[in-house]
């Protein structure tokens, strides 16, 4: 690109995009408009608030493939710190912008579709609005104020123009802001990136964290009571709570005003000290602040606590403990899709609606990065599917969405090399992984597996299994001839020995019965196989209608009957006569020890979904939804 000298001190000046028309001399902070070939200063550029942002000028970077480089950059204050927007030049030409703020990135570029956009004051979190064929959520609302840039811009800027924007989740991690600091709002379209996929380098260094030394930390005193208050966020954060009498100041502003004071009657002393840093699988992170929250219920006050984590190139994240149990949580900008029956659909995920409450800060000491508030309130909505939580948290002008991960508490003393013992556990998680998980995904493989095998020999058994009528006769019982026996003719039983089936049956027989003493007797070896069987029916008319009991048919079972010449011996007695018909089966298929099999084969996974169902109980009388109350499908197993 053509060079020039900065008109006000004689600098040399050299744009690197073809679509910069303003630069911020680096010597004189002098604001020099492009005009072909020359440079017009139109005024100092104010300083730069001091941040702990990890980029800067020169920075380099990754995006789908395409190297990019930071060339400029706009600071801007919002109502909760400052943000910036970083100019990016592509290796393609483009040119695009690096949002950042809290440890939050995205690369978004300049629409040039003219889609009408709804006034500023007429939106509000949540609502949905269409842009470019897809459908986004407004996230949050901000009236921004630019307080000073640096670096080459794409357009004129000075410090102090007004800048409301509106930020937009779509789908995919899609992005998209709408800036109404011009007559006719601008349109950004990107989408959301993690610190590591942009892949930078030349990123500004750290004491303490870029090099293995000692942390440096800022002290300070407090404005209220003059007591030292320590700052660890690196200038990313934007209030500070002093311990000793709870007063929040904002240290984003050069005049420490303060924001608010926390009367608290009870002091809170967190598990976890102020300034530990814990090492976590997306790196390593240090406590900078702490907070009780609480919300009531049917007159009962439920406290739960939250631990500020800081990263200065991964951002924030959070820890939470509620009864000794811990979630790792990290803000996300994904848009979860709500589903018809309340519940929510995040990547594939279902997650169930767990509670919704009015949570209320009354307990506070460290560093945040907003403008923390005594006695705020916002509204958190919990969705579970264990081990994960997302929470949902709204006020007036923003919605934002929190995903985290149940975390045992070992692994939470063992992150910091905690000497002293955690808050015990009490109850069930809402968010705790079941014990009996994977246990009931084998137990039910194991049970599928024997069931099967089972199955699998008794239909051997059926198929090899003769079942051959051999004998079968119709015989005539009289009451005048009781007690006289009956004897059938032979016949042959081939074979192993094998069971046999003897069936009798009286279709005749009404209201009366009739008892056959029976014996099956070895024509070859006088070996008799005793037995007896009676066959009864009974059936009328009563003030219910019709009814029956008994039987007209019977049959039994002679085990391991071995081979020979046999014959029936029959002595009949009964109430009435009737005719009645004997038959006899060889080797015929029983089915009982199948079904015996079949139940002994279910008796532990029963026992295994009744503890999963015990622990699902526990953890939904917790919540909002109670196990037999709950309605929706699937909770209640």
């Amino acid at each position: 690109m053509p060079k020039a000298t900065c008109p006000s001190c004689g600098a040399p000046i050299e744009f690197k995009s073809a679509v910069s028309i303003l630069t911020i001399c680096e010597s004189c902070r002098s604001t020099l408009v492009r005009h072909d070939v020359n440079l017009e200063n139109i005024g100092k550029m104010a300083e730069l608030k001091l941040d702990g942002s990890p980029i800067q000028l020169g920075v380099q970077g990754r995006y789908l493939d395409v190297r990019f480089a930071v060339i400029g950059r706009i600071q801007l204050r919002f109502e909760q710190g400052i943000w910036n927007e970083w100019h990016l030049l592509f290796d393609d030409g483009r040119s695009g912008w690096l949002g950042e703020a809290q440890g939050t990135y995205a690369v978004t570029f300049l629409s040039k579709t003219k889609a009408a956009v709804p006034e500023f004051n007429k939106l509000k979190p949540g609502e949905p609005i269409e842009l470019e064929g897809k459908l986004f959520q407004v996230q949050n609302l901000e009236n921004a104020r630019c307080i000073a840039g640096e670096g080459e811009l794409p357009f004129q800027v000075g410090a102090g123009y007004e800048a409301p924007v509106v930020d937009l989740l779509g789908p995919n991690d899609s992005f998209a802001t709408i800036d109404y600091s011009e007559e006719k709002p601008l349109l950004f379209v990107g989408e959301y990136m993690e610190f590591d996929d942009l892949e930078f380098s030349n990123l500004r260094q750290f004491d303490g964290w870029s090099t293995p030394v000692t942390p440096k930390v800022k002290t300070l005193r407090c404005i209220h009571c003059g007591a030292a208050v320590t700052l660890r966020g690196l200038l990313q954060t934007t209030s500070v709570v002093c311990s000793s009498c709870g007063t929040a100041i904002d240290v984003s502003d050069e005049n420490m005003q303060i924001i608010s004071t926390f009367a608290s009657k009870t002091k809170v002393e967190p598990a976890i000290p102020l300034g530990a840093r814990g090492k976590f699988h997306d790196g390593v992170f240090e406590l900078i602040g702490f907070m009780q929250r609480v919300i009531y219920v049917e007159g009962t006050d439920y406290h739960w606590r939250e631990y500020l984590l800081f990263n200065p190139y991964k951002g924030f994240r959070w820890l939470s403990e509620y009864d000794g149990h811990w979630s790792y949580i990290k803000t996300i900008p994904r848009r979860p899709q709500v589903l018809g029956d309340g519940n929510l659909e995040l990547e594939g995920t279902l997650f169930r609606h767990f509670q919704s409450s009015r949570a209320k800060v009354d307990y506070v000491i460290g560093e945040f990065y907003w403008r923390l508030q005594a006695g705020e309130i916002c509204l958190v909505q919990d969705f579970v599917a264990p081990p994960n939580i997302l929470s949902v948290e709204q006020t007036d002008n923003e919605i934002t969405c929190s995903l985290g991960e149940y975390v045992e508490p070992e692994e939470i003393a063992s992150a910091f090399q905690l000497t002293t013992p955690l808050p015990a556990r009490i109850g069930v998680g809402a968010n705790q992984p079941s014990p009996m998980g994977p246990v009931v995904s084998r137990v039910l493989r194991l049970a599928g597996l024997f069931i099967g095998l089972a199955l699998l020999i008794q239909l051997a058994t059926v198929a090899l299994s003769e079942n051959r009528l051999v004998y079968q006769t119709r015989l005539l019982f009289n009451t005048a001839d009781a007690e006289k026996s009956r004897v059938t003719d032979v016949f042959e039983l081939n074979g192993r020995p094998s069971n046999v089936v003897v069936r009798t049956g009286a279709a005749e027989l009404s209201n009366n019965w009739i008892y056959l003493s029976m014996a099956l007797i070895n024509d070859d070896t006088g070996t008799a196989y005793d037995f007896g069987r009676e066959i009864d029916y009974y059936s009328g008319y009563d003030s219910d209608g019709a009814w029956s009991e008994g039987s007209k048919y019977d049959e039994v079972f002679l085990p391991r009957i071995p081979a020979g010449h046999y014959y029936l011996r029959i002595e009949p007695e009964g109430s009435a006569s009737a005719p009645y018909a004997v038959s006899v089966y060889r080797d015929v298929p029983r089915w009982w020890p199948f079904f015996v099999a079949l139940g002994l084969f279910l008796l532990f996974p029963i026992a295994v979904l009744w503890r999963k169902r015990s622990f699902e109980y526990r953890r939904w009388s917790e919540s909002d939804h109670p196990m037999g109350k709950f309605t929706s499908s699937g909770d209640d197993e």
